[in-house]
C-alpha cells in the first residue's frame, strides 16, 4: 500500500485541481481506509482490511480489493448528489484512497517484488518491510525539505464524521491522530541509500493517481 503521506500528497494535488473539495474532510476521508490498527508485525489490522479496503483472496497468493463495492454504496451520481458537500468529500477521499493503493500496487509493489524476490543477495528480510523503509524515509525527505504543512492540516481536523458506519470512526479519528504524531516524531534514516524508490518517483507517482482520480470525480 502507499504510504500515509503519499496519501495526503495525492488529496493536495487534487485540491489544487478541484478547489471547491471541502478540503479538512476530504484529507480526513483520504486516510481513513488505513484506521486499522495493526498487530506488531504490520500484518493484521482491526478493522481488517477486509472491511477497510474491500479486500478480497483473489488466489492462494495474491488479494486485490474490489473499489466497486465502495463506489455502488456511496458514490453512484444518484447517492452522492444527496450528502452534504462536506460528506461528499469525505467519501470521494476515502474512495481515492483505494484507487491510489490499487495504481501503487500495480505500479511499483507488485513489479518491485518480484525484482526483489529474484536477487541473489536479498537477505532474509521481507520486501513488506524493506519497500515501507524505503517510503517512510522518502516520506521524512519530503517532509525535511516541504515543511509539515500538510500534516498539520491533518492534526487540525475537528470535524464531526459519524455519518460514516463501516466502522467505529473513533478509529479514524485515532489514525488521524497516530499519522500526524508519526510525522512529527524524530524523522527516520534521513538520506539513506535507496534500492528503488526516489523522491522523484515518488512525485510522478503521486501526479499520475491525482490525475486518475480527478478523471472520475463528480462533485
Amino acid at each position: 500500500m502507499a504510504s500515509w503521506l503519499t496519501h495526503l500528497r495525492v488529496a493536495e494535488k487534487i485540491k489544487q485541481k478541484i478547489p471547491e473539495i471541502d478540503f479538512p474532510y476530504f484529507l480526513i476521508g483520504s486516510i481513513a481506509s488505513d484506521s486499522g490498527v495493526s498487530d506488531e508485525k504490520q500484518r493484521n489490522y482491526t478493522p481488517s482490511k477486509e472491511i477497510t479496503h474491500y479486500r478480497y483472496q483473489k488466489d492462494d497468493s495474491i488479494s486485490d480489493m474490489d473499489d466497486s463495492v465502495f463506489f455502488d454504496s456511496y458514490l453512484k451520481p444518484e447517492k452522492i448528489m444527496t450528502r452534504s458537500d462536506s460528506t461528499r468529500s469525505f467519501l470521494w477521499g476515502y474512495y481515492f484512497h483505494l484507487i491510489t493503493d490499487k495504481l501503487w500496487l500495480e505500479e511499483y509493489f507488485m513489479p518491485l517484488k518480484i525484482q526483489y524476490e529474484n536477487e541473489s543477495d536479498k537477505g532474509d528480510k521481507d520486501f513488506v518491510d524493506f519497500i515501507r523503509e524505503e517510503m517512510v524515509s522518502l516520506d521524512f525527505e519530503y517532509l525535511e525539505l516541504e515543511g509539515m504543512e500538510l500534516i498539520n492540516q491533518l492534526k487540525d481536523f475537528n470535524g464531526n464524521i459519524s455519518f460514516f458506519s463501516e466502522f467505529d470512526s473513533d478509529y479514524i479519528y485515532e489514525c488521524k491522530d497516530r499519522i500526524a504524531d508519526f510525522y512529527s516524531g524524530e524523522p527516520i534514516n534521513l538520506n539513506k541509500e535507496y534500492k528503488f524508490l526516489t523522491l522523484q518517483k515518488i512525485e510522478d507517482f503521486v501526479v499520475k493517481a491525482a490525475e486518475k482520480c480527478i478523471s472520475i470525480l463528480i462533485i
